[in-house]
């Protein structure tokens, strides 16, 4: 089997994972429309292995969940408060995605803090919102990585629009440290 990439991730999609996942039971997403199931991926482990990682060399995530983007690694970032409190809130949800203006068409990645990794439509974010974000922390990007959106457990939500993180900074720093474990052979690195 070769090896997970942006290009090809969509060959590691699954059968929707047994127990309670994301969008509920197997029972109740099969009972999904046929359209709907067609827009919405699950990824095997080698996949959601890979995003992870991805993810965590991309940068877009900088801070902790009640400040993702702490290093400013967007030019624009935009909060929703106070999820899920009525039908009226999750509706304003709905409005408030859609007004991200991202393609219905477009295919985003959905990470979980479980550790589930899906693919889907930005239609189906939207029409299962409900299920998507009062699950865990999560975050859905695409493939530009042009922008993030991330949903803190504690009924916040960011949207960071225009990526501008520079990894320069922190290339260097793994320089550094490299260089000091070279000449420091007890020097304890931090990431290895």
């Amino acid at each position: 089997m070769s090896t997970p990439d942006l290009d090809n991730i969509k060959d590691f999609a699954i059968t929707h994972p047994g127990g309670w996942r994301l969008l509920g039971s197997a029972a109740e997403f099969d009972d999904f429309p046929e359209t709907h199931k067609e827009q919405i991926m699950f990824l095997d482990a080698h996949a959601t292995k890979f995003l992870f990682r991805f993810i965590e060399n991309a940068g877009l995530l900088t801070g902790g969940g009640w400040d993702p983007f702490a290093r400013g690694n967007f030019a624009q970032v935009e909060e929703y408060k106070d999820l899920y409190q009525s039908e009226e809130s999750q509706q304003d949800l709905k409005k408030w995605l859609y007004r991200r203006a991202i393609p219905f068409r477009n295919w985003v990645f959905v990470l979980t803090g479980g550790g589930e990794a899906l693919m889907m439509t930005w239609k189906m974010v939207l029409k299962y919102s409900h299920l998507i974000f009062p699950f865990d922390d999560t975050m859905v990007f695409d493939r530009t990585l042009n922008w993030c959106l991330f949903y803190y457990h504690e009924d916040l939500m960011f949207f960071g629009r225009n990526n501008v993180y520079d990894t320069s900074a922190d290339e260097l720093e793994m320089q550094r440290l490299n260089e000091r474990k070279k000449k420091y052979p007890a020097f304890r690195h931090p990431y290895l």
